[in-house]
């Protein structure tokens, strides 16, 4: 039995459980657990199915599935002899010979010629002459007759008479009157701001009386997961504090230097802290 199999063993026998127990809490055969304890892999089913029986007796046990997992890693790369790459076809090395790419070179003639087209318009073309007002020849300029108050105008051109039609002026727009009590509308009165207590800062202490495994969120943020050894103090600084153990009672927790207690009566428990009172 290796060191692997030892950490395990001495964690089930610190929970104080048999392997029938841990069977029977897991649903995991004790076959495949026994054969953890042992580091007899061979018995263990494959690699992907074995990592999740590891990661959950850990759980089980109250220990660090990460730490776990990585033991069980490096006992049975050991045993396995590790793992290697073999690649399956040997590369080709072909030479490589330049070849102009005539879809790029058939753009950048198209954007030159785009380029040249648009500062030629913008810079070389001569400005446009103003457009001169044709005058009619004389024998066509004939007086005609204006009338006032709307009637018709009639002119002569080349003999021709043309009417055109008058057009009706517009009707002068009347300004709609502002409301009376506009001017005299007073804000109401603002509502008074109110701190939510909630993001209040705490100070807090977790007290480990013993080797026990502790994770501890903070605000959201994982701030803390490992096996702490007895008499460890870690303190943090937050709004809110989210505990969890595998041996709850061998763990208390302080909130702004007032003892709260063990974490639970249980051995798998969790809490947060401060407490919420109940109304």
């Amino acid at each position: 039995m290796g060191e692997f199999g030892d950490f395990l063993q001495n964690a089930r026998a610190y929970k104080g459980v048999t392997l029938r127990d841990a069977e029977r809490a897991t649903r995991i055969h004790r076959r495949y657990l026994a054969a953890l304890e042992n580091e007899t892999f061979d018995e263990l089913p494959p690699l992907t199915y074995a990592r999740g029986i590891v990661r959950t007796y850990a759980q089980y046990l109250g220990l660090d599935p990460v730490t776990v997992l990585a033991m069980f890693e490096n006992a049975h790369g050991q045993r396995s002899g590790g793992f290697r790459v073999v690649p399956a076809v040997k590369p080709i090395q072909a030479p490589t010979h330049w070849a102009p790419n005539f879809a790029i070179i058939a753009f950048m003639v198209v954007m030159s010629a785009v380029v040249f087209a648009w500062l030629y318009s913008a810079y070389l073309a001569p400005p446009a002459m103003p457009a001169t007002p044709t005058v009619a020849p004389p024998s066509l300029q004939t007086p005609g007759t204006l009338a006032e108050g709307g009637q018709a105008t009639t002119v002569a051109l080349g003999g021709a008479q043309v009417t055109p039609v008058p057009t009706p002026s517009p009707a002068p727009m009347e300004q709609a009157p502002a409301p009376a009590d506009a001017a005299t509308s007073t804000p109401g009165p603002t509502e008074p701001v109110t701190t939510n207590p909630a993001n209040q800062s705490h100070t807090f202490e977790v007290v480990a009386e013993d080797r026990v495994w502790v994770q501890v969120t903070v605000d959201g943020q994982v701030v803390l997961s490992e096996i702490l050894a007895a008499g460890t103090r870690r303190s943090f600084t937050g709004s809110e504090m989210h505990v969890v153990s595998g041996n709850a009672p061998l763990v208390r927790v302080v909130v702004d230097g007032v003892d709260q207690g063990p974490l639970g009566s249980q051995w798998d428990d969790e809490a947060t802290f401060p407490r919420q009172s109940r109304p």
